[in-house]
């Protein structure tokens, strides 16, 4: 197959199935790599072919990392003037940790292209996440143990409820991408800490994670997530399960029988969540012991797990905040909603009476690239 119909093509049927909306901008999250880099003149291909190039906004964030990063969002914005794209760059002007610094330059980039977004009235901002991504992901995430996280990188996340992070490359190889661009003299800039062993995501990269990637596995393990939160959305939806106070920040479990529903254990965790403002739902071992004491605790009993207080009643379980639990930043769907829980967190929004959020742009799995 002729590399422009192994990336154009498919990439083009993707963009076609976002719902960009009518008028509004469409931020591209832009370092300047070969992933960034082809998503660009992918999003610009597209939305010229419309006469609608005006629309983009390419973003570089600029880490500060190392000595060339400034130089390179320069050549970033050339780049972008060659494409008729406009380009702005963002800086990461706050203290670096000395440990975690991959996690923190992550969230940075977040609330950086989020700002960006914002100012621009954008609702979207298009990230060059890859097949080869997601397989360093799922592999990073089995290191540590079964989960939902096994699910690896949603193709659409939705931050603080208000900018989805869309991924329309995220089925589509790396590799690919580095020949279409290739085949049009494009180049793009090498970042040296993509080689650097000190980071896991390098570790797993020179390792296998890539070889082994399986794309009908990963858009099989995000239907079967979406239907877990579809299960989810309605055991949070019924009133005769569970009961919220959004004043006391508290919920009862007034069904205990509804344990053996469908979707109850993935609704306990969000509860769970919710009420003790975690940043991350429970594990799966926290909700074995929250199912055991609900099932087993006599009346009167109580527990504590994940910031909250629990308390076995005649009738159910009452959860409330712990004493010791000072958060005061929300919870996990504050921050993050990946694409597939969106029924749940639509849910649990509803009952708690928070304020609705926009719905996914991209409602499935970008599929149609080779395998």
């Amino acid at each position: 197959m002729l590399n422009s119909d192994r990336v154009s093509a498919p990439a083009g049927r993707v963009f076609s199935s976002i719902q960009f909306g009518s008028n509004a901008r469409i931020v591209i999250a832009l370092s300047g790599g070969g992933d960034s880099t082809a998503l660009t003149c992918l999003a610009r291909d597209h939305f010229a072919a419309r006469g609608e190039t005006e629309r983009l906004l390419a973003v570089t964030v600029d880490h500060g990392l190392r000595p060339e990063s400034a130089r390179e969002a320069v050549q970033a914005g050339e780049f972008c003037a060659g494409l008729g794209v406009e380009h702005i760059v963002k800086r990461w002007q706050d203290d670096k940790p000395a440990a975690g610094l991959q996690a923190a330059a992550r969230a940075a980039r977040y609330r950086l292209l989020g700002q960006a977004a914002a100012d621009a009235g954008a609702g979207i901002v298009l990230t060059g996440h890859t097949l080869d991504d997601q397989a360093e992901t799922v592999a990073m995430r089995a290191a540590r143990g079964a989960g939902r996280g096994l699910s690896g990188i949603a193709p659409a996340t939705l931050y603080r409820r208000e900018t989805w992070f869309v991924r329309p490359l995220i089925g589509c190889r790396r590799d690919d991408l580095r020949a279409w661009l290739t085949g049009r003299d494009q180049g793009w800039i090498e970042d040296p800490s993509n080689r650097d062993a000190r980071f896991e995501r390098v570790r797993v990269r020179q390792g296998e994670a890539g070889a082994v990637a399986d794309p009908a596995s990963f858009r099989q393990s995000f239907e079967t997530r979406r239907a877990e939160a579809e299960a989810a959305a309605v055991v949070l939806s019924d009133h005769a399960i569970w009961r919220f106070d959004p004043s006391g920040r508290s919920a009862d479990l007034t069904d205990p029988s509804a344990i053996g529903r469908a979707g109850f254990g993935l609704s306990l965790a969000i509860v769970l969540n919710w009420v003790g403002q975690g940043a991350y739902l429970p594990a799966q071992s926290v909700l074995e012991k929250v199912t055991a004491f609900v099932t087993e605790g006599a009346s009167g009993t109580g527990m504590t797990v994940a910031g909250c207080l629990l308390q076995k009643t005649r009738g159910g379980v009452r959860i409330g905040r712990e004493a010791r639990n000072r958060r005061e930043a929300g919870h996990g769907f504050d921050e993050l909603i990946p694409s597939p829980d969106f029924a749940a967190a639509a849910a649990l929004a509803a009952r708690t009476g928070e304020p609705s959020f926009p719905p996914p742009p991209l409602a499935g799995y970008p599929y149609g690239y080779p395998e």
